[in-house]
């Protein structure tokens, strides 16, 4: 990877999670609307997904352009403070996705060309000034991150069968954000960044990650329990043992004192799995 800094900016495993994330909603989409995936869907869905892609890759660009200074504390391996990347250079490359992301969303439909340009525009704000306000940053993040189901059904005008994973990748984004923040305290503080471990302390911050992740868990099986269509046996127990068993236990080695970073990386494996739980079900 760090022969390919630009990859390593693009960040692809958060930008494959989100692709994925628009196929799971076109799916879900599909299936409420009682409608079956044709070429037109197909080829849609698949560019409403790289449309995603870019677009997170190119907040996660701009990102690490604004963070440079921080990095050099918190991740001095990355790109640009490890001068493998500049920050002008990341920043065209930011662009560079923005505007390749944009053209196959309008290839979809207008909707989701202003979905597409809309996310950009937050990302730019969370990079600029909104990841250093307390729980403004995460919540931005885990909004954009469970719209790609939005996208998703958006792609094949089924977007309203797409709230219930939306609601479940919400609350876990929230959740991991807040422990990246964590992770990343010293580095944040060292630099005037307030973000929610700053400004309220590490154990306020840590409830609130608790509280987010649990409610994700609370969440999982009601889709089961109020018998929506697409959520039977199977996404229950593929949700109770890839996502909630994990998620439980690593929230309790972390108030034991267990590391930020093992945290975050559960919260990202267990988005996975949910994706996969919610699409087998």
């Amino acid at each position: 990877m760090r022969r390919f800094p630009y990859i390593q900016l693009a960040r692809p495993v958060n930008a494959l999670i989100a692709a994925l994330g628009v196929f799971v909603g076109a799916q879900f989409g599909l299936q409420g609307s009682a409608l079956e995936w044709t070429y037109g869907r197909a080829w849609s869905t698949l560019a409403a997904a790289l449309a995603t892609a870019l677009t997170l890759s190119a907040g996660n660009a701009l990102n690490d352009a604004a963070d440079a200074e921080i990095d050099r504390i918190n991740r001095p391996k990355r790109p640009i403070p490890s001068g493998r990347v500049t920050v002008q250079q990341a920043r065209r490359f930011a662009a560079a996705c923005v505007l390749t992301g944009l053209i196959f969303a309008a290839l979809v439909s207008l909707e989701a060309f202003l979905i597409a340009a809309g996310a950009a525009g937050a990302l730019a704000a969370y990079a600029g000034f909104l990841k250093r306000m307390p729980l403004a940053g995460n919540l931005t993040v885990a909004l954009l991150t469970s719209a790609a189901f939005y996208a998703g059904g958006v792609a094949v005008e089924g977007a309203r069968h797409t709230y219930a994973p939306i609601v479940f990748i919400f609350l876990f984004t929230a959740a991991r954000e807040l422990v990246k923040d964590i992770e990343d305290m010293e580095g944040d503080a060292l630099h005037g960044a307030r973000t929610a471990p700053v400004v309220w302390g590490k154990t306020a911050a840590q409830a609130a990650a608790s509280a987010f992740a649990a409610g994700g868990v609370l969440w999982s099986p009601v889709p089961f329990l109020l018998e929506w269509r697409g959520f039977g046996p199977l996404y229950l127990a593929a949700a109770a043992l890839g996502v909630n068993l994990p998620i439980c236990w690593t929230f309790a080695r972390f108030w034991r004192g267990g590391s930020a970073r093992q945290t975050q990386r559960t919260l990202k494996t267990s988005a996975v799995f949910g994706l996969i739980a919610v699409y087998i079900g």
